[in-house]
């Protein structure tokens, strides 16, 4: 046989085997290094773009703030005249619409000139407007990416969402900072912008036919099996979170923040002193707010309590909210149908963070089981207390004291 225009395959030994492994791995880690520089270097000049669109200086530095899941935020230092400023600039996330920015940036507009004195304020381009929308490629199709640039808010990032430990000071100072924002945008008129998101109690009943969905995809990680095991009790849950219309309609609804949880605010000596991440507001029930910053704040993460929403801090919370809006004279506190249903927009709630982490883990990519098991484990936690614990809950919200 004329061997000449073959090539032999031979096989590879031990040690030949073992060494390109090695080199494989050091391949795959060049290639997410590389990857992470030319995203760097992608978004650095992205940021100098967008800030020829304002009068603030030659961009200097800049630097990517962790913890941030759906949009990227940067610290930008700039230079002009000689001396240097810091900005706060937001990447929003791929496919948020531009009416949606809209609405948020028209929200913090109104609250800031409304008495929200610690709300992060917009800065305006050459043309006056709030953001800058660029193109970019997309698998070789233009797709548009909006960055707004904001005033750098004083204070300290403290806190993350998860497992948060403010003392007693920090709750009243938190609370305050929600029953401020909840007056100050009392009279917002979204002039027909809304959130895609639809509001709280028309979304829970949209679920089941998405967790089901979940729920058949070929997934064996531990996340998976943990939820198949739960759903049914998710189900259950979101069947009994129901109000009726009547009930519905004596409960204010009011722009909410939608994410007020301690890793969007910023304190100094125990006091709130700046907010920010308005990405999710929307009007919906004024309650599911306050719920929400309490199933964030108030819940235990440490190891033997994980999961227990702590009484003691729910009723410094609120007591706090509802004194400070008695004091301001313009949003009502919380009536008496409000509180009434409180332990069932803590559960709502729950079940809002239950849909963000299951929706983020089979919809995203690169993601670390064990951290969303963690945090789909932790809310679980929380659903099961919430339901052995409802008349303790409502007892909280009729006894406080203001």
């Amino acid at each position: 046989m004329n061997l000449s225009n073959m090539h032999r395959l031979t096989p590879l030994d031990t040690d030949q085997t073992l060494s390109l492994v090695s080199q494989s791995g050091q391949l795959k880690n060049i290639a997410i290094k590389l990857s992470e520089l030319l995203e760097g270097a992608l978004v650095y000049s992205q940021i100098v773009s967008v800030f020829t669109h304002y009068d603030l200086g030659t961009v200097t530095d800049v630097y990517q703030m962790l913890g941030g899941y759906v949009n990227k935020s940067y610290g930008v230092c700039t230079e002009k005249n000689g001396i240097k400023h810091w900005y706060f600039v937001r990447m929003y996330k791929s496919g948020i619409t531009e009416s949606e920015i809209q609405l948020e940036h028209s929200l913090i507009d109104f609250c800031i000139a409304n008495g929200l004195d610690i709300a992060a304020g917009l800065i305006r381009t050459h043309n006056q407007k709030t953001y800058v929308k660029i193109s970019e490629d997309n698998n070789g199709k233009a797709v548009d990416r909006f960055f707004a640039v904001y005033d750098f808010l004083p204070g300290e990032d403290k806190y993350t969402w998860d497992n948060p430990t403010l003392n007693d000071k920090e709750y009243v100072s938190m609370a305050e900072a929600l029953a401020t924002f909840h007056n100050a945008a009392r009279n917002f008129d979204p002039q027909g912008r809304e959130r895609v998101e639809p509001r709280i109690m028309e979304l829970l009943p949209m679920l089941p036919v998405l967790f089901k969905e979940f729920a058949e995809r070929k997934n064996e990680s531990k996340f998976h099996v943990y939820y198949v095991k739960n759903l049914p009790e998710f189900l259950e849950t979101i069947n009994r979170t129901r109000i009726p219309e009547e009930d519905l309609d004596k409960m204010p609804l009011n722009p909410i923040h939608s994410d007020f949880h301690p890793g969007n605010l910023k304190f100094k000596d125990n006091r709130v002193v700046g907010i920010f991440d308005f990405d999710w507001c929307k009007i919906d029930l004024r309650i599911f707010d306050v719920a929400l910053a309490m199933v964030y704040a108030c819940c235990s993460w440490l190891d033997e309590s994980d999961g227990v929403l702590l009484l003691d801090k729910c009723r410094i919370f609120l007591e706090s909210y509802q004194r400070t809006l008695t004091a301001l004279n313009g949003l009502a506190p919380l009536n008496e149908t409000e509180i009434h249903y409180l332990p069932t927009m803590i559960a709502a709630a729950n079940m809002y963070l239950i849909n963000w982490t299951v929706t983020a883990f089979y919809t995203g990519s690169d993601l670390n089981v064990y951290e969303y098991l963690a945090y789909l484990q932790h809310n679980v936690r929380v659903m099961k207390w919430i339901e052995n614990h409802g008349d303790e809950i409502l007892q909280v919200g009729k006894s406080l004291e203001y």
